[in-house]
Formats: structure tokens, sequence, C-alpha cells
């Protein structure tokens, strides 16, 4: 009985590591009852961590979309991913403390953006 309890604990710390990771806790947890915590724990660690898989901030993304639309004239689509990208640039950073090197780039990517935005209106 006390196997089972143990066997119960460390697959519940393996997905608790789990929850950090893109396998989460769900998945993480079967694999440590279905196999073994330990196994469970290996796959775990070889899942790529949630800091990793949401490196790319929004806005680059939209920013991405925009040129390309860009570059096949569709300029509305180009100009829709250019205010996302913007929209993401003002907001997503309000309460999270960055350097000042940083923010003088955001700074920058909004001025950019901007003017993109205004050429592609023909102002």
């Amino acid at each position: 009985m006390g196997y089972i309890i143990a066997w119960v604990i460390l697959a519940l710390l393996v997905g608790a590591i789990g929850s950090n990771r893109k396998i989460g806790f769900g998945m993480a947890l079967l694999w440590s009852i279905l196999l073994s915590p330990l196994v469970g724990l290996i796959i775990t660690l070889f899942s790529e961590s949630e800091s990793k898989s949401k490196k790319i901030p929004n806005y680059k993304k939209h920013k991405e979309l925009g040129a390309k639309a860009e570059y096949k004239n569709e300029n509305e689509k180009a100009i829709d991913h250019y205010m996302d990208a913007l929209y993401h640039l003002e907001n997503d950073y309000k309460n999270k403390k960055i350097s000042k090197t940083q923010n003088e780039k955001r700074l920058q990517h909004i001025e950019e953006l901007k003017k993109k935005v205004s050429e592609l209106k023909g102002e």
C-alpha cells in the first residue's frame, strides 16, 4: 500500500513540473502513473518549457504577417496586422518591468509601425 501512495505522490510531483512545460500537468501525470514517475519525469523534462514555447512576442508575429501581406499587395490585411502589432506593443508591456533599452526599442517599433500604417493608408 505504501508503494502505491509513494507512486501517486511522485506522479503528482512530476505533474507539477509538467504544468510549467508544454506537456502540461495532465499528460505528465498520466505518463508518470502509467509508466513510472521516473519515466514520466524524463518525458516531462524533454518537453519544451512554457517560457521557450512562448518566447516570440505577439507583436513580432503580427509584424511578420503584415510584411507578408504587404509583399502580396494586400494592403488592408497588412494594415490590420500592423495595427495588431501596435496594439500588442502598446498594451502587453504595461505591467512588465523592462529595461530602459528595451523600452526604447519598443517605442522605436511603435513609431516604425505607425509610419508604415500611414504609408499604406496613403496619408
